[in-house]
């Protein structure tokens, strides 16, 4: 129950900061990968999803980094099935099929990731 609730308050810090991203002094550093070969890298758009999704422009935010817009759909889900754990009284399994799981769950991110990039590179070009 803690992973989850620890991602939804980071991930719900994180939009909130977004939505005063203009406002504040700092801002990120430009992409090096874009900047020196002109190419996108895998998290490039992420701030400008993140802006969209505070201010609640989905379709945009998820044009902008569909992994960035992915991800907090699925911090809001994993928080939610966490506390539907939690009540009913689940048990946590068992120590190898907890380590199939985050293999498969490793797999999955990582192609999503390669496809994502793909989709960058493609789009937002």
């Amino acid at each position: 129950m803690v992973a989850p609730v620890i991602t939804f308050i980071a991930v719900v810090a994180l939009i909130f900061i977004a939505r005063v991203y203009d406002d504040l002094p700092v801002k990120a550093p430009e992409c090096r990968l874009k900047s020196t070969f002109g190419l996108s890298c895998p998290t490039c758009g992420g701030t400008r999803s993140m802006q969209a999704l505070a201010h609640g422009e989905f379709g945009r935010a998820l044009q902008f980094n569909p992994m960035v817009f992915l991800g907090v759909i699925t911090s809001f889900v994993w928080l939610f099935f966490g506390i539907r754990s939690y009540v009913q009284g689940y048990k946590p399994l068992s120590v190898p099929e907890q380590n199939r799981r985050i293999k498969r769950t490793t797999g999955v991110i990582l192609g999503l990731l390669l496809i994502n990039w793909v989709y960058l590179i493609i789009f937002l070009e």
